[in-house]
């Protein structure tokens, strides 16, 4: 909106004349118009000076200028194939085909919301009936492009397939198709939504749709592809639109408050992209909210204020509870989020985004990406060692499982609850920091019984060490006699997972080979031996190297790793699988199995009995089992 005032001098034959109050019409904040276009044109400036010269009176009197405002979305929608937003490839393939004249009668668009459906459309539509095209893109500029564009040209139409479902509408669709274009070189008919079409107008549609008349296009655009029938979907060429990364979401935002001359930190254009979900028209539409909200510097807690996000440091310091064990502190903060008016659903959610985020961290720092907020990844480095995979991985399996179950009861007790579940953990699965070496480096564990065993292998410390200084726990009389009568056996109750089964055995074991060691250890530690059947055995000898994967690294830990080395009572060395060549046990069995298994085909093959049932059958030899073995199938 803008005021003029309108002035006419005494005694002069002066015309009135139009001043506006502000020296520039277009501030940067503008959004009256589209990027490339200017306030008001020498023509309708003209026009504007003869209006208010003809209505002016001796004195002077303000008159109100109303121009509609355009959104974010709409005024940067694409006017060309160049200015569309990740999807190179849909616009390479298309812009060949228009370059090169070998374009299909049907186009089907897929995509979710936001990605370019409706603009590719119409930028096609304005390709296919350019007068000078230039290497597939539309000018913009001739009479066809730019009636297009304003929607005023009867040979493009546009139908939504949402508000128009039945075979009547399509009816006029193919009541129009038998007539050519009046004035462009080809009809077009954008059906969007398409998948809203009822089962009448699919049936409808199909023949024309198949063998449409010359000069006639369709163009489809669905976000639900597979409630299509199969029939229509074989008629068009499809073109899966790709769901945007963050990043490139980031990007574009950053160019646009570039051009608009709108100052925004990284963290907040990074937020709203996560916001968008991928979509180029949901970035824009909340970066308009934003803009609302604070149209000055857009920061962090703008973003996360006028969208109701929960900010970083709340899911931290719900995690930090939960891993303390501090189920008062953690429900106290989830009730102030719910006071704040989150939901608590989102703010669950966002807590299995931050330990997603530390299970990616875990395992390699480049996982992370460069969409992390630095508070969260400031976070994320300093936990990083709090926990084992293991334990990080029961508990997001706890909290998915319990926002599942969210549905069932009250939404608050339920989030309560899990909250104590989830604390409730620590008493089997404690949360210690970490003291596993990078994978980078190769780590020795040396056979030290009396050595002290880390935290969290506490359920092992109650049982008895060979070299133990502590004295054993004095029995009762009646289990005196009954220990002096039988061999000292471990408590199988104290030790679910104790390599130490027989303390009166010697602390070196002999084992001529690898496999025997693990078939030995699987008896004592199954869980271990089996991912330990997965390693290569680099030297077995009187030490013993192992290659690991960086997988099997984080794996393994450092309670099983010495535990392994004592119950075998030689030097177990622990290095990366990257530096050296070989198998493992299982692969070993595998290439036996298969070998076993082609020595049998060839065998059966070459048996002449077996031969002559094949020519005389007509038959082909599709498994060979050895003799006793039933199949499975």
């Amino acid at each position: 909106m803008f005021d003029f005032d309108v002035m006419r001098r005494k005694g002069s034959g002066s015309k009135a004349s139009a001043v506006p109050h502000s020296s520039s019409l277009l501030t940067p904040h503008s959004s009256l118009l589209t990027p490339h276009s200017s306030l008001l044109t020498p023509h309708s400036s003209q026009l504007l000076s003869h209006f208010l010269s003809a209505i002016a009176p001796e004195q002077p009197k303000r008159i109100v200028l109303c121009m509609s405002y355009l959104v974010l979305a709409r005024r940067w929608r694409p006017q060309k194939f160049s200015d569309l937003v990740g999807q190179n490839v849909v616009v390479r393939t298309l812009k060949n085909a228009l370059s090169s004249g070998n374009m299909a009668h049907a186009y089907l668009l897929c995509g979710i919301r936001g990605v370019g459906k409706t603009t590719i459309a119409r930028l096609m539509a304005m390709a296919v009936n350019c007068q000078v095209p230039v290497d597939g893109e539309p000018c913009g500029v001739c009479s066809a492009c730019a009636g297009i564009a304003s929607g005023s040209n009867l040979d493009v139409q546009e139908m939504d397939a949402a508000s128009h479902t039945g075979v009547d509408d399509v009816r006029e669709i193919l009541d129009g198709v038998r007539y050519p274009p009046t004035t462009l070189k080809t009809k077009v008919y954008i059906i969007d939504e398409a998948h809203m079409l009822s089962k009448s107008a699919f049936n409808a549609l199909l023949k024309t749709l198949e063998e449409p008349p010359e000069r006639v296009l369709f163009i489809l655009a669905t976000t639900e592809s597979d409630k299509l029938p199969i029939t229509v979907r074989s008629r068009c060429q499809r073109f899966d639109l790709r769901r945007l990364a963050q990043q490139e979401i980031s990007d574009y935002l950053a160019h646009v408050f570039g051009a608009e001359s709108i100052a925004a930190d990284s963290d907040a254009i990074a937020a709203i992209a996560r916001a968008a979900d991928g979509s180029v028209r949901d970035a824009l539409s909340l970066a308009e909210r934003v803009l609302a909200f604070s149209n000055e510097h857009l920061t962090l807690v703008d973003v996360q204020a006028a969208l109701g996000m929960v900010g970083s440091e709340l899911v931290c310091s719900l995690s930090h509870a939960l891993f303390s064990g501090d189920a008062g502190r953690a429900i106290e903060v989830l009730r102030a989020a719910t006071g704040r008016g989150f939901v608590p659903r989102t703010l669950l959610l966002e807590l299995s985004r931050l330990w997603h985020q530390l299970a990616c961290l875990q395992v390699d720092e480049t996982l992370l990406g460069s969409e992390v907020e630095a508070d969260h990844r400031a976070w994320l480095q300093l936990n990083a060692a709090a926990l084992s995979s293991q334990a990080l991985d029961l508990r997001y399996q706890v909290l998915i499982s319990g926002i599942r179950d969210l549905f069932v009861v009250d939404e608050r007790m339920g989030a309560e609850m899990l909250l104590m579940r989830l604390c409730g953990l620590n008493a089997i699965s404690a949360v210690e920091p970490s003291t596993l070496e990078g994978p980078a480096i190769a780590t020795v564990t040396r056979a030290a019984p009396s050595a002290p065993m880390p935290p969290a292998a506490a359920p092992i410390t109650s049982a008895p060490i060979v070299d133990s200084p502590k004295p054993a726990p004095v029995p009762e009389p009646e289990i005196q006699a009954a220990v002096e009568a039988e061999p000292v056996i471990s408590p199988q109750h104290q030790e679910p997972d104790l390599p130490l089964h027989d303390q009166a055995e010697p602390v070196s074991k002999t084992f001529s080979g690898w496999q025997e060691t693990i078939e030995a250890f699987g008896a004592v530690k199954p869980g271990v031996s089996a991912m330990l059947d997965h390693v290569i055995c680099v030297e077995f000898s009187g030490k013993v190297r192992l290659a690991l994967s960086k997988h099997q690294e984080r794996m393994i830990s450092v309670a099983d790793r010495r535990a392994f080395a004592e119950w075998l009572g030689r030097e177990v060395f622990w290095e990366s699988q990257k530096d050296h060549e070989g198998e493992s046990l299982s692969q070993e069995r595998d290439r036996q199995a298969r070998a076993e298994k082609e020595r049998l085909r060839q065998g059966a093959e070459r048996d002449p009995h077996v031969g002559a049932l094949m020519q005389e059958m007509d038959a082909q030899l599709v498994k060979v089992l050895p003799a006793g073995v039933e199949s499975e199938d």
